[in-house]
């Protein structure tokens, strides 16, 4: 099963629906959320129908309503953002979902670099931690992530966790633990027991190294989702919910 497509219009519209309860209305909030994105320079997903970009926010200005985001790294997908009518963002700061909808984005210079400019959202979804529940991936009946670097060697990793935020893999090579953070691998197939396969977007947030009893060094690499469909997410739901009643009827 593959992921669909990244959300268009009617799709951001259905989540603002399905999520209302989540919603930020006063100024004041949605100014004092955007700050602390600024503030920790976490990295967001802007997505559109034209595409998507990652990058950070740079400004927030209360008094005028707006903000200013960095320009990200491939040129033709920053001008594919500048024609999108409407634009989605997603951040997921210590596994804790951010998002909002904003009109279209405008080209400025921001300390002498190019940026963007958006306005204030008029509501902006800050979802409970609650809702990144994880759970340990099983051992012997391995999960895998499959992807490659960007210099075109293939990977194939396993699972070491999994939530509806992320997942961490690990592996007992040091190459995806130096990695540095923020890198966003495309096109990961995550391989997740029979009739569980999707491919996502995953950006390496939390590399760790851990030594064993027998004193052999194992990396535990954390990631985030910035791209993961309504479908996946149905089914990566469905996987940790029978996960984790699993686990409860074996501890009973």
């Amino acid at each position: 099963m593959l992921a669909e497509p990244l959300p268009h219009t009617s799709d951001i519209e259905k989540f603002a629906d399905d999520h209302e309860r989540f919603a930020r209305r006063a100024p004041a909030e949605i100014s004092m959320c955007l700050r602390n994105l600024a503030r920790r320079r976490d990295m967001l997903t802007v997505t559109s129908a034209q595409g998507q970009i990652i990058t950070q926010l740079l400004e927030v200005d209360a008094r005028e309503a707006r903000i200013v985001f960095d320009w990200g790294g491939v040129e033709s997908d920053n001008r594919a953002l500048l024609k999108a009518r409407q634009l989605y963002f997603k951040a997921a700061p210590d596994g804790v979902r951010v998002e909002f909808t904003t009109d279209a984005a405008r080209a400025v210079t921001y300390e002498g670099r190019q940026a963007f400019e958006v306005s204030f959202p008029e509501k902006l979804y800050q979802f409970q931690r609650r809702e990144y529940f994880r759970v340990p991936a099983p051992i012997l009946d391995p999960f895998y992530a499959k992807g490659a670097y960007a210099d075109g060697e293939a990977f194939r990793y396993e699972v070491h966790d999994l939530s509806l935020g992320g997942i961490a893999l690990r592996t007992d090579t040091p190459r995806l633990a130096e990695t540095e953070i923020g890198t966003v691998f495309n096109d990961v197939v995550l391989q997740l027991g029979p009739g569980a396969a999707f491919s996502v977007d995953l950006q390496l947030v939390s590399p760790r190294s851990v030594t064993t009893p027998r004193g052999d060094v194992r990396y535990v690499v954390g990631f985030r989702f910035t791209r993961l469909s309504g479908v996946a997410e149905n089914v990566l739901q469905r996987l940790i919910t029978r996960m984790e009643a699993k686990r409860r009827s074996l501890s009973a």
